[in-house]
């Protein structure tokens, strides 16, 4: 025997198919945004780490050359505990080329920082078409 609807007191049926609903749909749209929240989170690491496409193309085909450090700023991002600093570079191209200043981006572990000090010479490449395009080559 099938319960009847009492006049005057809410359908419980009905309530609980679209809380069921709101649910599926709240969690869905949960799922939603915590994907599109790692994916920025990883982009920006890796954009601050110098993992991006364009710092590996660079370091693949650029232009070797020497760079003196100028300036070391820090950003007050972190990686790993690691800090993520711009470089002033004054680089002396190996073709003969005049010296040139530019800023790179890098995450230094904390074990090769000393390696990153004003006046410390290491390797860079560049794009010679668009010198300001650098990567450091360690």
């Amino acid at each position: 025997m099938l319960a009847q609807q009492i006049p005057g007191m809410p359908d419980i049926g009905g309530m609980v198919g679209g809380s069921i609903a709101l649910t599926i749909g709240i969690t869905a749209v949960s799922i939603c945004f915590t994907i599109v929240l790692i994916y920025v989170i990883l982009r920006v690491v890796r954009n601050a780490s110098g993992g991006d496409k364009a710092t590996r193309q660079l370091l693949q085909t650029g232009m070797p050359a020497q760079a003196r450090i100028v300036q070391v700023q820090r950003t007050g991002m972190t990686i790993n505990d690691n800090p993520v600093v711009n470089i002033l570079l004054e680089v002396y191209p190996q073709n003969g080329q005049p010296p040139f200043q530019a800023w790179a981006k890098k995450t230094v572990s904390l074990f090769q920082i000393s390696q990153y000090q004003v006046g410390a010479v290491i390797p860079v490449r560049f794009n010679p078409a668009d010198p300001t395009k650098i990567a450091i080559a360690m």
